[in-house]
């Protein structure tokens, strides 16, 4: 009868821990992984030029992945605003910033980073532009005459970055640091994803005194596409008192992001000599020069997709020097038919035009040198100018001379 009795109640309790594990499995505990996850932002910025920037620290967690950031409920990705990778650890730090636009200066935003299952947030209000970037006047164009010294020599430099850089010089307390920075996006070729930022200079001075002014900028919708500057320097007179420091005297230019293709920059250059009358009058007294003094650069911008290397030729054109110009070919693994078809059409219509009728008569080439003979109309019944071109890929010098 006992040994019934505890067959009965052993029973029981198999059923009942069976049932509790069944229970259990079907009904598992809520992970507590997001508990253990946090994120914590920090050193949020925001500025009425529409800069927002801020640092996101992983305390909580052994690692997580950064996938957007809510800025008053307007949604971006990561990598929006971050070059750093996405995959956070624990103890570490990332940093994000991006321009989201002119910002009402005193407003309030909420900065939210999602890491699924966790999220961090704080909130900041927007300042007025840090009063210690360089301004820009009313045309848009930054002036500068110390931060460039010994960094930027006498001429057209194209800088390529990620955003406007006109918004990133806050983050730099020292200001030769930013033109620095700036100095290393130099290039000549740029993707459709880049903000393109062309810098006139004109080299370092000794003293003060030294100037550049852009008297008008003109874009213009040729093959390739021209910026044309017209811009005024002026010296210093004799006794006239400037300062005794070195200067660079420069001007930064936002253009903003371009569409594939060729682009020339041509800036005339006009002199002036600053002196002081007997009535203690400024007067500019303009410098005449044998020959027009002009600066020319190229860039090539590709689709980000389909980027692939370039080669510079310097040209000159029925006997006098023209533009760079730059071909989208890769000329470091040797020279293909291809390549020479492609250095001569491009050749052709960068001095003659994309309408006008042409026919390639014939084309020599080696890894020396390409020889290249066009015959050219401006109709079918006009087939009889010439075009002729030769290419040292040594030196990268193309001599072109064409009738009218």
């Amino acid at each position: 009868m006992k040994r019934s009795i505890w067959i009965v109640v052993a029973s029981l309790i198999i059923i009942g821990v069976l049932i509790g594990a069944l229970y259990y499995f079907s009904n598992p505990p809520a992970p507590s992984s997001s508990a253990e996850f946090k994120l914590e932002v920090k050193d949020i910025t925001a500025s009425s030029n529409g800069q927002v920037s801020f640092n996101v620290s992983l305390i909580d967690g052994e690692s997580g992945v950064l996938e957007s950031v809510v800025l008053n409920d307007i949604h971006y990705s990561w990598s929006d605003g971050s070059s750093d990778s996405p995959t956070i650890l624990k103890g570490e730090s990332k940093h994000w910033s991006l321009d989201v636009g002119s910002l009402v200066n005193g407003s309030n935003i909420e900065v939210v980073v999602e890491a699924p299952p966790a999220s961090g947030s704080s909130n900041v209000t927007v300042n007025s532009s840090n009063v210690n970037e360089p301004e820009p006047n009313e045309t848009g164009y930054v002036y500068d005459s110390y931060g460039c010294v010994g960094l930027f020599d006498e001429g057209i430099h194209v800088l390529a970055t990620s955003q406007d850089p006109r918004n990133l010089s806050g983050q730099f307390p020292i200001v030769n640091d930013y033109w620095q920075m700036l100095l290393e996006h130099e290039t000549k070729q740029a993707t459709e994803h880049d903000f393109i930022t062309i810098l006139l200079s004109r080299g370092d001075k000794s003293t003060g005194g030294y100037a550049i002014d852009i008297e008008s900028f003109s874009w213009l919708e040729s093959y390739p596409v021209k910026f044309r500057f017209s811009v005024n320097f002026t010296d210093p007179g004799e006794g006239v008192m400037v300062t005794e420091a070195l200067t660079n005297p420069t001007v930064l230019v936002p253009i903003g992001k371009l569409t594939p293709g060729e682009y020339n920059i041509e800036v005339y250059v006009t002199m002036f000599v600053l002196n002081v009358n007997d009535k203690g009058e400024t007067v500019y007294t303009p410098i005449m020069t044998f020959a027009p003094i002009v600066w020319t650069q190229t860039l090539t911008v590709s689709s980000s997709e389909n980027h692939v290397s370039s080669t510079i030729f310097k040209v000159t054109l029925n006997g006098n020097e023209s533009p760079d110009l730059t071909v989208q070919v890769d000329l470091s693994d040797g020279l293909t038919e291809a390549e020479a078809m492609q250095i001569a059409e491009t050749a052709f219509i960068y001095s003659r035009g994309e309408e006008v009728l042409r026919q390639l008569d014939t084309i020599t080439y080696d890894d020396q040198q390409i020889v290249a003979h066009y015959i050219w109309g401006y109709d079918e019944n006009d087939m009889g100018h010439i075009f002729d071109l030769k290419a040292d890929l040594v030196s990268f010098q193309l001599i072109i001379s064409h009738c009218r």
